[in-house]
């Protein structure tokens, strides 16, 4: 089986994942900014393979499933690394990796009886701005921002409180309008 052009893409954002965590742990300020660069790219990749896929009709199944867990995978490295930098505090990356693998088991149970969940609007949303704060974050940290107070901290914070908001909603959001397969998997 070949594949198309988006799940290309996809595999490669997979890929990408853990560069980016590998570059924040290097603590250089070239590491930093090339942990910066491949997300960005990584980022722009989810948006490119779901253009790709709607537009020529390359949607599959492999799709489907691979480019909600790419989004999940770089997000949540990304968002250990700069918490073992300092730049996230530490519970956050229980909040934003335990609603991952949450709704990821959500999606393998419905899976498992035959039933696909495809990402909502608030997920969506969610996954924006926890990549749009990432890359703020990683480009504060490369230009030395984050510990001084100010307008572009005060950027960085909002964006934190906003991705993590979305990311509550969002996992009540999933298993609100899917407990209709968890209760007929008897959950």
């Amino acid at each position: 089986m070949a594949l198309n052009w988006p799940n290309r893409l996809t595999i490669a954002r997979i890929i990408m994942a853990p560069v980016v965590m590998i570059l924040l742990q290097v603590r250089e300020p070239e590491a930093r900014w090339a942990a910066l660069i491949v997300f960005v790219v990584a980022a722009l990749t989810d948006m490119v393979d779901g253009y790709l896929a709607r537009k020529y009709g390359w949607i599959s199944n492999l799709g489907k499933f691979l480019d909600p867990l790419a989004d999940k995978l770089l997000v949540s490295l990304a968002w250990i690394g700069l918490a073992e930098l300092g730049l996230m505090p530490q519970w956050t990356v229980y909040v934003i990796v335990g609603r991952e693998l949450l709704v990821s088991g959500l999606r393998s149970i419905a899976a498992y009886a035959g039933v696909l969940i495809l990402p909502s609007g608030i997920g969506k949303w969610k996954a924006a701005v926890q990549m749009f704060s990432v890359s703020y974050y990683m480009l504060l940290s490369v230009l030395e921002l984050n510990t001084t107070p100010g307008v572009a901290s005060l950027v960085g914070e909002l964006s934190m409180w906003i991705a993590l908001i979305l990311t509550v909603i969002s996992a009540f959001h999933y298993f609100w309008r899917n407990r209709s397969v968890l209760q007929r998997l008897g959950m």
